[in-house]
């Protein structure tokens, strides 16, 4: 049995996270010169993160660097004792999370030999990580060894399909992920880029549906494409303060499988503060990425 660890980006409630015996992590964001943990636990935080997004504030977000990692696995073994540790971060093609979290992991090692760290890539972030995780959850309990367990949960990665439905691009403008033309055009005729991460965990534009609606038909058409037995299988969808787009999204999938399930949980503010208010991820496990 292995200890698992991960970042915050993860977002799963910090509180639910200690009561599974997982050690986290927290990434930071910034808002107004003030830094802020992403350590949220409950409902009221991440709506309050949101309700500063549209008011105009435009968070800036960091890196975890090695330092970091290191004191944060200190702390760890400070309560295990020596261990070997899976630990899940934010996709590196997102973030230099990841590969901070390498070259700490080499210089811990070093410093106690008697403890192995298996950084795992998600090559996603937010609930798009939720697969992975349980996934890493079940191994852990099942008493797998760690070695085993990363290289399982690394093969995993690739095969879970995301599909980001982007709301307000005048956000996007704002942090110059999109041009000012293409705010103004996109926001006029309804645009909803639909965002997939790549098998690199990057992120790139897919498609341009005009409105929500036919953004959310592309989706399901594409789950009969790459998802195989969609009846039976799970469904993650990730919110960005959308909750009345998420359970849209929620009963449109089981309308068309009815035998499967649907799990709906927050965008946190390390990724929301790249994507603004009203974004809808939905994920599913898939035989491989669609890029």
């Amino acid at each position: 049995m292995f200890t698992l660890t991960t970042d915050s980006a993860v977002d799963v409630f910090r509180s639910k996270l200690d009561e599974l015996g997982v050690f986290w992590v927290p990434l930071t964001f910034t808002i107004d010169g003030v830094t802020y943990e992403d350590d949220f636990s409950d409902d009221a935080k991440y709506k309050e993160f949101y309700d500063k997004v549209r008011a105009g504030a435009l968070p800036v977000t960091s890196q975890i660097n090695p330092f970091t990692h290191e004191e944060f696995w200190e702390k760890v073994i400070e309560k295990t004792g020596p261990t070997d540790i899976v630990h899940l971060t934010l996709s590196s093609g997102l973030s230099e999370t990841y590969s901070s979290a390498c070259k700490a992991a080499e210089s811990f090692m070093e410093k106690h030999p008697d403890s192995r760290v298996y950084v795992v890539d998600s090559l996603a972030a937010t609930q798009a990580e939720m697969p992975v995780f349980e996934t890493a959850l079940r191994l852990r309990d099942a008493g797998e060894n760690a070695a085993a367990a990363a290289e399982a949960l690394r093969a995993y990665s690739h095969r879970i399909q995301v599909y980001i439905i982007a709301d307000d691009l005048f956000h996007l403008k704002r942090g110059g992920r999109v041009s000012t033309a293409a705010a103004v055009v996109g926001s006029m005729f309804k645009i909803k880029p639909l965002i997939v991460f790549d098998d690199a965990g990057k992120l790139q534009v897919y498609k341009k549906p005009l409105g929500w609606k036919k953004a959310l038909k592309m989706v399901l058409d594409h789950i009969d494409e790459y998802c195989t037995d969609p009846s039976s299988k799970k469904f993650w969808i990730a919110h960005a303060d959308a909750l009345d787009k998420a359970e849209e999204a929620r009963d449109a999938i089981l309308a068309k499988y009815p035998g499967a399930t649907v799990r709906i949980g927050w965008i946190g503010p390390v990724i929301g503060a790249h994507t603004g208010a009203g974004t809808i991820g939905i994920l599913f496990e898939s035989n491989s990425r669609l890029m």
